[in-house]
């Protein structure tokens, strides 16, 4: 009885939100016509045809057959996708007044867009405008006081965990952007596992690849016994409100006690009034998503770094001698960056290469709208696909290939001067549009800096023997002796690069690749525009099987942030002086009581079957 009770709901709710999908369409205005894209199926539209894993390099696919904006319909949800930077800036931000909201997500039981509390998740509303103000006071007194010194503390008991047990590099760098946001959330490092386990949770439920809510959105209609998803969900939402009251109420004992170290939550309890929270826990959400925000998406890039040097050797020996140029025998600092610049563009090529979020944080349209003879319905899900736009072929030549070259050399499009600034992280498209671009860029940009740069210094990484596996093509390198003394003109000599370093661990220059070899050879990925690409085919017998390689680069995770999947690989000190550095600049601080180790929260098994605690992920 139970089961066709159930059967009957879910029907019901299927043929009610099919008849609000038909009735609710915006009629084309006379003289527009509507935006191209896959005709889907009936009901579920193009939803069948977007693969769960990788769906960014599907939706890449389909730019280069309908062009650089295009419409899907999924589920009866209008999406539009966006693979140009200069189109996402027409629309997402010369137009933010009517592009600048957030999207319903189905699967969270408070309404991200009026609850105000996930900040990057809310709609343009006073709970938005209210703590972007207070995120823009709390960065910026960060920044100017270079962090706190938190990304270096950590860096050093990261290279010890590293030594340690190189096998575990996912968890010691992920506990390494985790300690350093619970510091500046809070001041100290010690819930970083469970500030991790709060990012796991929230990334689930946010993401359409995720939580079951967000896949089948009537479920959350259901009552809890009967839609364990929910209940679920119900539960990760409680302990995540007793998670920031926890952490709020020990700040302000800290308070009282006169030994608060500098930290977020101490800006705003000091300035309680200043920022005109309307309800008992913004304050505490308002400092705790800036946390969340940062615990995980932060650690990708660092991943990438990893992957990329083992795939492409050539760049570590000039990062090396870059870092040993600059720093000698002690870690890299927040002082060092401007004379970083090939450090910087190893950090910028990794956010374009593999893109942390790669199909864009979406916008939401608020009023039908219209581009260039195109009709944009009201109610649209905008997607600024970053994977398509850091492939842009005339931007970045080669785009497949990792190739931090291109932003230190004069011959590439995206050489900028000085390189005592440029190449930089800050306002990238990868942090978004408009006025929904993420207030914590600076942030990523120490942490990166600091976290990628100690690595190099103390590391060696290379792909392990008997490890076969290419990436799908090499990247034009430039070797030319005067090409590589034009970049030390008008710079000080620790912001240039040496010829030396240009050429360290290069080979002979190869021809440049062809986009239809690589898309001839590989499943993945690739956004070339259809125009740019001339197939040119030998025959083969009929009887020959085509064998289809996969980029060993690609494998990710599924969710909407996209971390490459731990692989192995070997990690080794570069000597064994600054393996003996590197662990005594860490005791010492231990030895000032720098460092503590994690705590639990709920109890034992951190809280299973309890009311609170972690949640299966």
């Amino acid at each position: 009885m139970a089961a066709l009770t159930f059967l009957f709901v879910v029907s019901l709710l299927c043929a009610l939100t099919l008849w609000k999908r038909l009735t609710s369409k915006s009629k084309i205005p006379k003289g527009l016509k509507p935006l191209p894209g896959p005709k889907g199926y009936p009901v579920v539209g193009s939803v069948p045809d977007v693969p769960e894993k990788n769906s960014f390099v599907k939706f890449a696919e389909w730019g280069k057959e309908f062009g650089p904006i295009y419409n899907t319909n999924l589920a009866g949800s209008n999406h539009v996708w966006i693979l140009s930077d200069d189109i996402a800036r027409d629309l997402l931000a010369k137009k933010g007044a009517i592009y600048s909201d957030r999207p319903h997500i189905p699967a969270l039981i408070s309404d991200n867009r009026t609850s105000a509390q996930y900040l990057p998740l809310l709609s343009k509303n006073d709970g938005w405008t209210r703590q972007r103000k207070f995120a823009n006071v709390i960065m910026r007194e960060s920044e100017n006081a270079l962090f706190h010194r938190y990304p270096e503390t950590e860096a050093k008991r990261m290279l010890v965990e590293l030594l340690d047990d190189p096998s575990r590099y996912n968890h010691a760098l992920e506990s390494f952007i985790s300690r350093v946001t619970c510091r500046l959330a809070w001041g100290h490092s010690e819930a970083s596992d469970e500030l991790k386990q709060r990012a796991r949770e929230l990334l689930i439920g946010v993401s359409p690849t995720g939580a079951l809510g967000n896949k089948l959105p009537f479920l959350m209609s259901l009552p809890d016994w009967l839609v364990p998803a929910k209940a679920w969900e119900r539960r990760r939402a409680a302990t995540e409100r007793k998670f920031f009251e926890i952490m709020q109420g020990e700040v302000e004992s800290d308070l009282k006690e006169k030994k608060a170290p500098k930290s977020w939550m101490r800006t705003f309890l000091e300035n309680r009034s200043k920022f005109g929270f309307q309800y008992e826990l913004e304050g505490a959400y308002a400092v705790g998503m800036h946390g969340i925000a940062g615990a995980l998406t932060i650690a990708a890039p660092m991943q990438t770094f990893c992957l990329a040097m083992c795939h492409y050797p050539q760049y570590l020996p000039m990062l090396h001698e870059e870092l040993d140029r600059v720093c000698g025998d002690r870690l890299p600092r927040a002082e060092d960056r401007p004379n970083l610049p090939f450090l910087r563009a190893i950090i910028r090529e990794c956010l374009r290469w593999r893109p942390p979020v790669p199909t864009g944080i979406p916008h939401y349209l608020t009023q039908d709208d219209e581009y260039n003879g195109y009709f944009i319905p009201k109610g649209t899900t905008m997607h600024p696909l970053e994977w398509a736009i850091a492939r842009d072929p005339q931007l970045f030549p080669d785009p497949e290939a990792f190739n931090p070259l291109r932003w230190v050399q004069p011959e590439y499009p995206t050489y900028k001067e000085p390189l005592t600034q440029y190449p930089t992280i800050i306002n990238i498209t990868q942090f978004g549009y408009g006025r929904r671009v993420c207030q914590g860029m600076t942030v990523a940009d120490e942490d990166l800096l600091i976290g990628i740069g100690s690595i190099a210094w103390l590391f060696n990484i290379d792909r392990l023997p008997g490890d076969v596996s290419t990436p799908p093509t090499e990247p034009a390198v430039v070797t030319d002796p005067e090409v590589v003394e034009n970049l030390t003109l008008g710079l000080n000599e620790k912001a240039s690069l040496s010829s030396e370093e240009l050429n360290a661990g290069m080979e002979e220059p190869k021809s440049p690749t062809k986009e239809d070899i690589l898309i001839s050879k590989y499943s993945y990925p690739g956004t070339y525009p259809a125009s740019a690409v001339k197939k040119t085919e030998t025959p083969k017998p009929v009887e020959e099987k085509k064998v289809v390689k996969i980029d060993p680069t690609l494998d990710f995770t599924t969710l909407l942030i996209a971390k490459p999947l731990p692989f192995q690989f070997s990690l080794t000190p570069r000597n064994t002086e600054r393996a003996q550095k590197a662990r005594t600049v860490f005791q010492e601080g231990v030895e000032r009581g720098d460092y503590k180790g994690s705590r639990e929260f709920w109890g034992a098994d951190q809280g299973k079957n309890s009311p609170l605690g972690w949640g299966k992920v």
